[in-house]
């Protein structure tokens, strides 16, 4: 019944245009350090081999920029209640002197991280104030993996997609499972784990033209193909998280496409697009 209720979601935030929009890959926090022995904790869901750069920046109170800021990152396994367990630690590593874009505080500077994650989980991300130093700031965390590509025709090229979607000739579409981390959806093909692409639907330009537009074209092992409601087409299927992927585009072939995480919580975030997406 959940997974169904996040398919119905998703193809009415298809409709709507997407709520909780974020910028291709970046997530965007803020917050305010009222005491020194105060620290905001943020978890991002990574997988191996994806890179991350995170920004701490002082932010204005009105009259300066009083916050100091200290941005650690703990993988997983890490305890974060101290920054002397961070796997990853900057202070004022983010001044107008180490980057143009950087920002000044009133004594120090802002703070930057960037890391490639060495296994999948959950990364937290850990805002402090140095000493007892307070005030207001925002963090900015943006996750992915540069220059990937797949080697191959997939229309979706997202790192961390859980399948690979291709347009067929004669404008069908075929949708494989890949195997990102050594494991398949129970019983595709009778085995536990592969290494590769698994083929797991299959449709043809004739089925997809006799679907109405909003309705499911094909679904196997939780993943569904399906029509939008302005006649274009979208794949939605679970990631290892809990979240949902969902890749839309307007044909076979395609020129605009456009990626989202469904978070059964707070909705959706488009992720990147192509084409004016």
């Amino acid at each position: 019944m959940r997974r169904q209720l996040i398919v119905i979601v998703a193809l009415i935030l298809i409709t709507l245009f997407a709520i909780n929009t974020v910028s291709a890959g970046d997530f965007s926090f803020s917050g305010n350090i009222a005491s020194g022995a105060q620290f905001d904790l943020y978890t991002i869901s990574m997988l191996a081999g994806e890179s991350a750069t995170a920004t701490l920046v002082c932010d204005f109170d009105g009259t300066s920029r009083p916050l100091d800021p200290v941005l650690s990152v703990f993988f997983p396994g890490s305890d974060p209640s101290s920054t002397a367990n961070a796997d990853v630690y900057n202070d004022d590593g983010f001044g107008s002197d180490d980057d143009p874009a950087g920002v000044d505080c009133d004594a120090f500077d802002s703070s930057r991280v960037t890391f490639t994650a060495p296994t999948t989980g959950d990364y937290i991300f850990r805002a402090d104030g140095f000493g007892s130093s307070t005030g207001p700031y925002t963090l900015v965390i943006h996750t992915g993996v540069s220059g990937f590509h797949s080697g191959d025709a997939r229309i979706n090229q997202d790192a961390w997609a859980p399948v690979a979607i291709f347009c067929t000739s004669g404008g069908g579409v075929e949708v494989r499972w890949v195997d990102v981390i050594g494991l398949l959806p129970p019983d595709v093909g009778g085995q536990s784990s592969v290494t590769g692409l698994t083929a797991i639907i299959s449709a043809t330009a004739a089925q997809i033209a006799a679907t109405a537009p909003g309705a499911n074209i094909a679904s196997n092992y939780d993943v569904h193909l399906a029509r939008t409601a302005d006649g274009g087409l979208q794949v939605l299927a679970p990631q290892i998280d809990g979240k949902g992927y969902l890749f839309v585009w307007n044909a076979c072939p395609a020129s605009r496409t456009t990626t989202y995480v469904i978070d059964p919580v707070t909705g959706a975030s488009r992720v990147n697009g192509t084409g004016g997406g």
